[in-house]
């Protein structure tokens, strides 16, 4: 083979001296290592990590959040389903430990967010004795694959307390006052009460994917204690004397309180709520509570939920008569002379003052003519001093009080005195 001279200007011999030169650079800088490769993403949920059970009547509620990302963290691709299980714990429990089957109970479609499912449970399971539930929960990927099952949530198979019948509400002078169809059962009542402009309590639940997550967790419960019945208002004495109760703490859920009445041998069939606020309307909702202890795990089952009532508390309750009314001649001096009037202070909350109304009383000590008001506006403290009274003169004097919308309490008994001339 034979090769033929290249003839090149001496300027292009030079081009070619350089060009050859940076060769071998480039091709280094174009061959860098590319490191091990990476194997292709399965696409795998994330595990489940807030699974929580909640039984209500013969049915129990499984809420959780359904990730966004996958066990690599990158963002799932595809449609999820939901798998849900539950193992139901054998009474009495085996004497050697084995771990039983976790049994497909449901299968529903989920998306990224706030999720929930229900299962509704056999006969078997809502009958005593009661036991132990654990479900689970696995996500799967559109090509049927999974990271595993969920950690345990735990529920209560057995009887659920019988539901809250017949709710009446009634505004009184001390609060609200609530009744219901009495029941053989000693599991307390728990009265959920919105304010009327508030989401109705009773709304469905929503899709398996809630937009919120607010809506994805029943809120929290508060405790009450039972305190001293009222001594007023006959209206409310035979149903306030059975249960008197207040909310120890309020429920995360803007305009809602949840009220429980104590635990008792018998049904109370009511309660007051004192913490009910004037001018406002509420609608109330019940349910009966069971609390069991199942190996080591504090859970409980609730009836449905009662039907709601709707009350307004209108404040046209007067406040207590007065009582311990005493009238004693005083001053000094001519100028100073009057009857000096005290009384027993009254404790609602809502007090303006009292007013102090008088009659002249006959030699033959008979009251005449028409009671005439000392005062023009509420007297603030329990007592007054009439500086009116004419010496030789006997009066009957009797106080009432006046809350602060107006409402004017019933006449205290009367009290007999003369200012005696001097």
């Amino acid at each position: 083979m034979k090769f033929l001279p290249i003839l090149c200007h001496p300027l292009t011999r030079r081009w070619l001296t350089l060009g050859a030169g940076a060769l071998p650079i480039a091709f280094v800088a174009g061959c860098a290592s590319p490191g091990p490769p990476h194997a292709p993403s399965l696409n795998l949920p994330e595990v489940v990590h807030d699974l929580t059970a909640d039984r209500t009547g013969d049915q129990v509620t499984l809420h959780w959040t359904t990730p966004e990302k996958t066990t690599d963290h990158l963002v799932i691709k595809g449609a999820m389903t939901a798998e849900i299980c539950r193992v139901t714990a054998p009474i009495p429990p085996p004497a050697v430990p084995s771990t039983p089957a976790c049994t497909v109970v449901t299968r529903l479609p989920v998306s990224s967010g706030p999720s929930h499912a229900e299962e509704n449970l056999p006969s078997s399971l809502t009958v005593d004795p009661a036991s132990l539930l654990a479900y689970r929960v696995q996500l799967f990927n559109a090509h049927g694959r999974s990271a595993g099952l969920s950690a345990e949530a735990f529920a209560a198979a057995g009887a659920a307390p019988p539901s809250v019948e017949k709710l009446h509400a009634t505004s009184v002078r001390e609060g609200v006052q609530l009744e219901w169809q009495k029941k053989d059962t000693t599991s307390p009542v728990q009265l959920n009460r919105f304010l009327a402009t508030s989401a109705s309590p009773t709304a469905p639940p929503g899709p398996a994917n809630p937009t919120s997550p607010a809506a994805s967790k029943p809120a929290s419960r508060s405790r009450l204690r039972k305190t001293s019945p009222p001594s007023t208002s006959s209206s409310a004495k035979s149903t306030a004397a059975k249960s008197q109760a207040v909310p120890m703490t309020s429920s995360k859920t803007p305009g809602e309180v949840k009220l429980e009445t104590t635990k008792a041998a018998v049904d109370a069939g009511g309660t007051v709520d004192r913490t009910a606020q004037k001018g406002e309307s509420y609608r109330y909702t019940a349910r009966r509570l069971r609390e069991v202890s199942l190996q080591g795990h504090a859970l409980e089952l609730r009836s449905d939920l009662s039907s709601p009532v709707t009350v307004t508390m209108l404040d046209t309750f007067p406040p207590g008569v007065p009582t311990g009314l005493e009238a004693i001649a005083g001053g000094a001096t001519p100028s100073d002379r009057s009857i000096d009037l005290s009384w027993t202070p009254d404790i609602d909350p809502d007090l303006a003052g009292y007013s102090v109304y008088r009659q002249e009383v006959t030699s033959a000590g008979q009251v005449a003519g028409s009671a005439t008001r000392l005062n023009s506006t509420p007297i603030v403290g329990p007592a007054y001093r009439d500086q009116t009274a004419v010496p030789g003169h006997r009066y009957a004097y009797r106080v009432t009080a006046v809350d602060a919308s107006g409402n004017e309490s019933a006449p205290s008994a009367d009290v007999q005195e003369t200012l005696r001339e001097q």
